[in-house]
């Protein structure tokens, strides 16, 4: 996989802030979506030679370095987290698996694993009957369903009919 294009493709949809801010479930959140309250996320913030409680009460500013590594650890975990659900995650296409992995972080890998349909037809690489269900899913209204939205840009590019760099601006 890309890492690159995956790393543009979710700061596309997350965003990025330099101080923590709040996400839309009240979350302590940095960077492209660094959740600060998930296990393991003191220890990343510590191994950047930042000070936790500094970084959560909002008093420190990651560096854009830094943000590309927390950036970079996370959509690690993500794509492991894809493949540990689909175990062909290796054999499918490139743009199939920067989207998988940008469902993994976007709702983490047990929430994604409740998809059983959707994953059942990307193992058969059933591409429009996988972006079809997942289409359905409260997860696709909650993200936005219009064609330059999350939700759809992930379900055209999951049934092949578009791109991850589509959605990207220059």
């Amino acid at each position: 996989m890309d890492f690159d294009l995956a790393s543009r493709y979710t700061s596309h949809w997350e965003g990025l802030r330099t101080t923590m801010y709040l996400d839309t479930k009240g979350i302590p959140t940095i960077g492209v979506g660094f959740n600060l309250q998930a296990a393991g996320a003191q220890a990343q913030v510590e191994a950047l030679g930042l000070d936790y409680a500094s970084v959560l009460n909002g008093s420190v500013a990651l560096t854009p370095q830094q943000i590309d590594q927390l950036l970079q650890h996370s959509l690690q975990g993500a794509a492991a987290a894809a493949q540990a659900l689909v175990p062909e995650f290796p054999a499918i296409p490139a743009a199939q698996q920067i989207v998988l992995t940008d469902l993994a972080f976007n709702m983490g890998e047990a929430m994604l694993g409740t998809f059983v349909h959707t994953l059942a037809f990307v193992r058969q690489q059933n591409w429009s009957m996988a972006a079809y269900n997942l289409q359905q899913s409260l997860w696709f209204r909650q993200v936005g369903s219009g064609a330059t939205q999350r939700g759809g840009a992930d379900c055209a590019v999951l049934a092949g009919t578009a791109q991850p760099a589509d959605f990207l601006t220059a």
